[in-house]
Protein backbone atom coordinates (compact mmCIF):
# COMPACT_ATOMS: atom_id res chain seq x y z
CA UNK A 1 0.00 0.00 0.00
CA UNK A 2 1.17 3.53 -0.78
CA UNK A 3 0.81 5.96 1.74
CA UNK A 4 -1.47 8.90 0.86
CA UNK A 5 -0.91 13.10 2.18
CA UNK A 6 -4.82 12.53 2.31
CA UNK A 7 -4.92 10.29 5.63
CA UNK A 8 -2.74 12.46 7.65
CA UNK A 9 -3.46 16.16 9.08
CA UNK A 10 0.37 17.03 8.96
CA UNK A 11 1.52 19.38 6.65
CA UNK A 12 5.22 20.53 5.58
CA UNK A 13 8.59 19.31 7.42
CA UNK A 14 6.24 16.70 9.90
CA UNK A 15 4.65 15.40 6.53
CA UNK A 16 8.43 14.89 4.85
CA UNK A 17 9.58 13.18 7.87
CA UNK A 18 6.73 10.63 8.39
CA UNK A 19 6.62 9.63 4.73
CA UNK A 20 10.60 10.04 4.45
CA UNK A 21 12.47 10.24 7.66
CA UNK A 22 14.68 10.51 8.93
CA UNK A 23 15.70 13.33 6.71
CA UNK A 24 19.75 14.30 6.99
CA UNK A 25 19.84 17.95 8.58
CA UNK A 26 16.74 19.19 6.86
CA UNK A 27 17.54 22.72 5.59
CA UNK A 28 15.43 25.54 6.36
CA UNK A 29 12.19 25.85 3.80
CA UNK A 30 8.47 27.04 3.74
CA UNK A 31 5.67 24.90 5.06
CA UNK A 32 4.35 24.70 1.44
CA UNK A 33 7.78 23.97 0.19
CA UNK A 34 7.99 20.92 2.06
CA UNK A 35 4.61 19.64 1.50
CA UNK A 36 4.58 20.12 -2.09
CA UNK A 37 8.06 18.25 -2.10
CA UNK A 38 6.55 15.53 -0.25
CA UNK A 39 3.28 14.88 -2.20
CA UNK A 40 5.49 14.78 -5.48
CA UNK A 41 7.30 12.07 -4.15
CA UNK A 42 4.68 9.77 -3.14
CA UNK A 43 2.30 10.20 -6.29
CA UNK A 44 5.43 9.62 -8.29
CA UNK A 45 6.72 6.84 -5.95
CA UNK A 46 3.34 5.10 -7.30
CA UNK A 47 3.85 4.96 -10.87
CA UNK A 48 7.70 4.10 -10.63
CA UNK A 49 9.93 2.09 -8.34
CA UNK A 50 12.04 3.29 -5.86
CA UNK A 51 15.30 1.38 -5.34
CA UNK A 52 15.80 0.39 -1.74
CA UNK A 53 12.72 -2.44 -1.99
CA UNK A 54 10.14 -0.66 -0.67
CA UNK A 55 8.17 -0.80 -3.92
CA UNK A 56 7.25 -3.73 -5.62
CA UNK A 57 9.35 -4.15 -8.12
CA UNK A 58 8.19 -6.00 -11.50
CA UNK A 59 11.51 -6.51 -13.00
CA UNK A 60 12.61 -10.33 -13.36
CA UNK A 61 15.94 -10.68 -11.71
CA UNK A 62 17.29 -12.27 -14.53
CA UNK A 63 16.10 -9.59 -16.73
CA UNK A 64 18.12 -6.76 -18.70
CA UNK A 65 16.35 -3.92 -16.90
CA UNK A 66 17.22 -5.61 -13.20
CA UNK A 67 20.76 -4.25 -13.86
CA UNK A 68 20.60 -0.84 -13.54
CA UNK A 69 17.94 -1.92 -10.58
CA UNK A 70 21.02 -4.15 -9.28
CA UNK A 71 23.35 -1.54 -9.87
CA UNK A 72 22.43 1.73 -8.48
CA UNK A 73 21.61 -0.38 -5.45
CA UNK A 74 25.32 -0.99 -5.26
CA UNK A 75 26.83 2.00 -6.39
CA UNK A 76 24.85 4.01 -3.42
CA UNK A 77 25.00 1.66 -0.95
CA UNK A 78 28.58 1.81 -1.25
CA UNK A 79 28.61 4.98 -1.05
CA UNK A 80 26.33 5.03 2.36
CA UNK A 81 29.26 3.24 3.99
CA UNK A 82 31.71 6.21 3.49
CA UNK A 83 29.41 8.69 4.90
CA UNK A 84 28.92 6.07 7.54
CA UNK A 85 25.17 5.73 6.86
CA UNK A 86 22.82 2.90 7.59
CA UNK A 87 21.90 0.89 4.77
CA UNK A 88 19.32 2.42 2.49
CA UNK A 89 19.60 6.06 4.16
CA UNK A 90 20.57 7.39 0.83
CA UNK A 91 18.95 4.36 -1.42
CA UNK A 92 15.26 5.38 -0.43
CA UNK A 93 15.77 8.72 -2.39
CA UNK A 94 16.86 7.25 -5.69
CA UNK A 95 13.44 6.50 -8.19
CA UNK A 96 13.71 5.02 -11.26
CA UNK A 97 11.87 6.77 -13.92
CA UNK A 98 12.47 5.13 -17.36
CA UNK A 99 14.68 2.08 -17.68
CA UNK A 100 15.32 0.48 -20.89
CA UNK A 101 18.71 -1.47 -21.17
CA UNK A 102 19.91 -3.83 -23.38
CA UNK A 103 22.90 -6.41 -22.14
CA UNK A 104 25.38 -8.10 -23.81
CA UNK A 105 26.83 -10.94 -22.26
CA UNK A 106 26.19 -9.20 -19.07
CA UNK A 107 27.06 -6.20 -19.87
CA UNK A 108 25.28 -3.35 -21.10
CA UNK A 109 25.33 -2.41 -24.83
CA UNK A 110 23.09 0.76 -24.80
CA UNK A 111 20.81 2.22 -21.75
CA UNK A 112 18.60 4.74 -22.04
CA UNK A 113 17.90 5.54 -17.92
CA UNK A 114 16.12 8.41 -16.32
CA UNK A 115 16.23 8.24 -12.56
CA UNK A 116 15.00 10.91 -9.63
CA UNK A 117 17.52 11.53 -6.63
CA UNK A 118 15.25 13.18 -4.33
CA UNK A 119 17.09 15.48 -1.36
CA UNK A 120 17.08 13.62 1.94
CA UNK A 121 17.99 17.12 3.08
CA UNK A 122 16.09 19.93 1.18
CA UNK A 123 12.83 20.14 -0.38
CA UNK A 124 14.17 19.79 -3.91
CA UNK A 125 14.89 16.90 -6.16
CA UNK A 126 17.78 15.83 -8.93
CA UNK A 127 16.43 13.66 -12.22
CA UNK A 128 19.69 11.90 -13.69
CA UNK A 129 19.30 11.29 -17.73
CA UNK A 130 22.14 8.54 -18.86
CA UNK A 131 22.35 7.82 -22.97
CA UNK A 132 24.90 5.03 -23.89
CA UNK A 133 26.27 2.50 -26.59
CA UNK A 134 28.70 0.19 -27.06
CA UNK A 135 28.81 -1.98 -29.57
CA UNK A 136 32.05 -4.15 -30.84
CA UNK A 137 32.37 -5.13 -34.64
CA UNK A 138 34.91 -7.08 -36.88
CA UNK A 139 37.07 -4.07 -37.22
CA UNK A 140 35.85 -1.54 -34.73
CA UNK A 141 34.25 0.08 -31.95
CA UNK A 142 30.75 1.87 -31.97
CA UNK A 143 30.62 3.65 -28.74
CA UNK A 144 29.12 6.99 -27.65
CA UNK A 145 27.18 8.29 -24.67
CA UNK A 146 26.24 11.60 -22.59
CA UNK A 147 25.78 11.71 -19.42
CA UNK A 148 23.68 14.86 -17.99
CA UNK A 149 21.39 16.13 -14.54
CA UNK A 150 18.59 18.90 -13.90
CA UNK A 151 18.24 20.29 -10.81
CA UNK A 152 14.67 21.34 -9.41
CA UNK A 153 14.40 23.66 -6.44
CA UNK A 154 10.67 23.99 -6.30
CA UNK A 155 9.08 21.00 -6.96
CA UNK A 156 5.37 20.91 -8.00
CA UNK A 157 2.64 18.55 -6.13
CA UNK A 158 2.21 16.74 -9.65
CA UNK A 159 3.91 13.15 -9.63
CA UNK A 160 6.72 12.68 -12.37
CA UNK A 161 5.93 12.11 -16.21
CA UNK A 162 8.61 10.54 -17.80
CA UNK A 163 7.41 11.17 -20.78
CA UNK A 164 7.43 14.87 -20.50
CA UNK A 165 11.08 14.29 -19.39
CA UNK A 166 11.91 13.13 -22.27
CA UNK A 167 10.01 15.80 -24.70
CA UNK A 168 12.68 18.47 -22.74
CA UNK A 169 15.82 16.48 -23.51
CA UNK A 170 17.68 17.49 -26.65
CA UNK A 171 18.11 15.06 -29.89
CA UNK A 172 21.63 14.87 -30.97
CA UNK A 173 25.13 14.39 -30.46
CA UNK A 174 26.47 13.79 -27.27
CA UNK A 175 27.81 16.89 -26.55
CA UNK A 176 24.03 18.38 -27.40
CA UNK A 177 21.97 16.33 -25.52
CA UNK A 178 21.93 18.11 -22.27
CA UNK A 179 22.08 21.47 -23.40
CA UNK A 180 18.43 23.13 -23.18
CA UNK A 181 14.88 23.29 -20.74
CA UNK A 182 17.03 23.15 -17.71
CA UNK A 183 19.79 20.19 -18.13
CA UNK A 184 22.98 20.38 -17.97
CA UNK A 185 26.03 18.02 -19.12
CA UNK A 186 28.13 16.17 -16.73
CA UNK A 187 30.22 14.39 -19.02
CA UNK A 188 29.91 13.07 -22.58
CA UNK A 189 31.85 11.03 -25.01
CA UNK A 190 32.23 9.19 -28.61
CA UNK A 191 34.59 7.63 -31.30
CA UNK A 192 34.96 9.34 -34.35
CA UNK A 193 33.28 7.86 -37.06
CA UNK A 194 33.53 10.78 -39.57
CA UNK A 195 35.07 9.04 -42.67
CA UNK A 196 36.87 6.38 -39.82
CA UNK A 197 35.59 2.83 -40.49
CA UNK A 198 36.77 -0.56 -41.93
CA UNK A 199 40.04 -1.92 -41.67
CA UNK A 200 41.60 1.40 -41.14
CA UNK A 201 39.26 2.42 -38.19
CA UNK A 202 41.22 4.11 -34.95
CA UNK A 203 40.33 5.01 -31.79
CA UNK A 204 39.52 8.83 -31.99
CA UNK A 205 38.47 9.76 -29.26
CA UNK A 206 36.37 12.98 -28.04
CA UNK A 207 34.95 13.79 -24.71
CA UNK A 208 35.04 16.09 -21.90
CA UNK A 209 33.43 16.92 -18.08
CA UNK A 210 31.71 19.89 -18.40
CA UNK A 211 31.63 19.91 -14.52
CA UNK A 212 32.75 23.69 -12.96
CA UNK A 213 32.97 24.56 -9.63
CA UNK A 214 30.02 26.26 -9.11
CA UNK A 215 27.61 24.21 -10.60
CA UNK A 216 29.21 21.56 -8.43
CA UNK A 217 28.60 23.72 -5.44
CA UNK A 218 24.90 23.28 -6.51
CA UNK A 219 24.57 20.00 -6.71
CA UNK A 220 25.99 19.15 -3.01
CA UNK A 221 23.58 22.08 -2.18
CA UNK A 222 20.55 20.46 -3.30
CA UNK A 223 21.24 16.65 -2.23
CA UNK A 224 22.93 17.66 1.17
CA UNK A 225 23.05 21.46 2.39
CA UNK A 226 25.34 24.21 2.13
CA UNK A 227 28.52 23.52 2.53
CA UNK A 228 30.84 25.72 4.46
CA UNK A 229 34.35 26.18 2.51
CA UNK A 230 37.23 26.42 4.55
CA UNK A 231 40.15 28.19 4.83
CA UNK A 232 42.81 27.77 2.13
CA UNK A 233 45.71 27.25 4.96
CA UNK A 234 43.84 24.19 6.85
CA UNK A 235 44.82 21.23 4.09
CA UNK A 236 42.69 18.68 6.36
CA UNK A 237 39.88 20.66 6.59
CA UNK A 238 40.11 21.34 2.88
CA UNK A 239 40.47 17.87 1.80
CA UNK A 240 37.53 17.03 3.79
CA UNK A 241 35.34 19.51 1.78
CA UNK A 242 36.69 18.73 -1.37
CA UNK A 243 35.81 14.51 -0.95
CA UNK A 244 32.23 15.88 0.04
CA UNK A 245 31.77 17.77 -2.98
CA UNK A 246 33.60 14.79 -5.57
CA UNK A 247 31.40 11.93 -3.18
CA UNK A 248 28.78 14.51 -4.70
CA UNK A 249 29.04 14.16 -7.95
CA UNK A 250 29.82 10.46 -7.56
CA UNK A 251 26.39 10.08 -6.25
CA UNK A 252 24.83 11.51 -9.44
CA UNK A 253 26.71 8.43 -11.53
CA UNK A 254 25.78 5.89 -9.10
CA UNK A 255 22.15 7.24 -10.12
CA UNK A 256 22.52 5.60 -13.03
CA UNK A 257 24.64 2.51 -11.95
CA UNK A 258 28.15 3.75 -12.62
CA UNK A 259 30.88 2.88 -9.76
CA UNK A 260 33.87 5.63 -10.51
CA UNK A 261 36.20 6.19 -7.30
CA UNK A 262 37.87 9.32 -7.88
CA UNK A 263 41.04 9.90 -5.96
CA UNK A 264 41.74 12.52 -3.75
CA UNK A 265 44.98 12.29 -2.92
CA UNK A 266 48.45 11.72 -4.71
CA UNK A 267 48.55 7.76 -2.98
CA UNK A 268 44.71 6.83 -4.37
CA UNK A 269 43.94 6.02 -7.85
CA UNK A 270 40.75 6.29 -9.94
CA UNK A 271 38.69 3.00 -10.31
CA UNK A 272 36.74 3.27 -13.82
CA UNK A 273 33.62 1.33 -14.09
CA UNK A 274 34.40 -2.67 -15.65
CA UNK A 275 31.07 -2.58 -16.97
CA UNK A 276 30.50 0.90 -18.53
CA UNK A 277 33.01 2.93 -20.82
CA UNK A 278 32.96 6.27 -19.90
CA UNK A 279 36.22 6.78 -21.51
CA UNK A 280 37.68 5.40 -24.89
CA UNK A 281 41.17 5.20 -24.38
CA UNK A 282 43.83 4.58 -21.16
CA UNK A 283 43.80 7.94 -19.74
CA UNK A 284 40.92 8.59 -16.83
CA UNK A 285 40.03 11.99 -17.64
CA UNK A 286 36.72 11.55 -16.48
CA UNK A 287 37.95 11.42 -12.68
CA UNK A 288 40.08 13.93 -13.12
CA UNK A 289 37.75 16.30 -14.74
CA UNK A 290 35.42 15.49 -11.90
CA UNK A 291 38.52 15.94 -9.80
CA UNK A 292 39.20 19.77 -11.34
CA UNK A 293 35.65 20.81 -11.15
CA UNK A 294 35.63 20.15 -7.26
CA UNK A 295 38.71 22.61 -6.75
CA UNK A 296 41.13 19.27 -6.53
CA UNK A 297 44.36 19.58 -8.16
CA UNK A 298 46.83 16.58 -7.59
CA UNK A 299 50.69 16.00 -8.77
CA UNK A 300 50.02 13.79 -10.98
CA UNK A 301 47.23 15.35 -12.66
CA UNK A 302 49.55 17.37 -15.24
CA UNK A 303 51.78 14.44 -16.08
CA UNK A 304 48.43 12.72 -16.70
CA UNK A 305 46.75 15.19 -19.05
CA UNK A 306 49.90 15.34 -21.17
CA UNK A 307 50.01 11.63 -21.30
CA UNK A 308 46.41 11.49 -22.29
CA UNK A 309 47.11 13.97 -25.28
CA UNK A 310 49.89 12.39 -26.38
CA UNK A 311 48.03 9.18 -26.99
CA UNK A 312 45.04 10.87 -28.77
CA UNK A 313 47.34 12.37 -30.92
CA UNK A 314 49.19 8.80 -31.69
CA UNK A 315 45.68 7.10 -32.19
CA UNK A 316 44.18 9.53 -34.69
CA UNK A 317 47.84 8.66 -36.82
CA UNK A 318 46.82 5.21 -37.47
CA UNK A 319 48.96 2.74 -37.77
CA UNK A 320 51.57 1.49 -39.91
CA UNK A 321 51.12 -1.43 -42.52
CA UNK A 322 52.67 -3.64 -41.03
CA UNK A 323 51.32 -3.26 -37.20
CA UNK A 324 47.32 -3.33 -38.18
CA UNK A 325 46.50 -3.39 -34.68
CA UNK A 326 48.87 -1.22 -32.91
CA UNK A 327 49.89 -1.41 -29.41
CA UNK A 328 46.51 -0.20 -27.71
CA UNK A 329 45.59 -1.96 -24.16
CA UNK A 330 42.52 -1.27 -23.09
CA UNK A 331 40.75 -1.44 -19.28
CA UNK A 332 37.61 -2.51 -21.20
CA UNK A 333 38.45 -5.84 -22.70
CA UNK A 334 38.74 -5.20 -25.88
Amino acid sequence: MHPSPAKTDLQGLELAQHHFGPLLRPTRATQKAWTKYSINRLETNKNYHTVDGSEECEYDEYSDEAWLFDSVKACVSQIEKEMDFEDGTLQKCFTILWNETVLDDEEPRSTDHIVRIYSPTAPMYIDVHFQYYCRSRWSEVEWFYSLGYKIQRRPSVTAGNVLAIKKHLKMGSPPDAHTRNGWQPLCWGYYDSDGNYGKRWRRIEYGEVELHEEGVIDIHEALFGELEKPAETDSKAMLAYQRSLVRSIRLLLAAVGISYNVACADDESDCRPHDLMLEGLSDKWVGRGIRNACGLRLAKNAGQEQEGAKERQEEAKGYDDDDDEGDYESDYGF
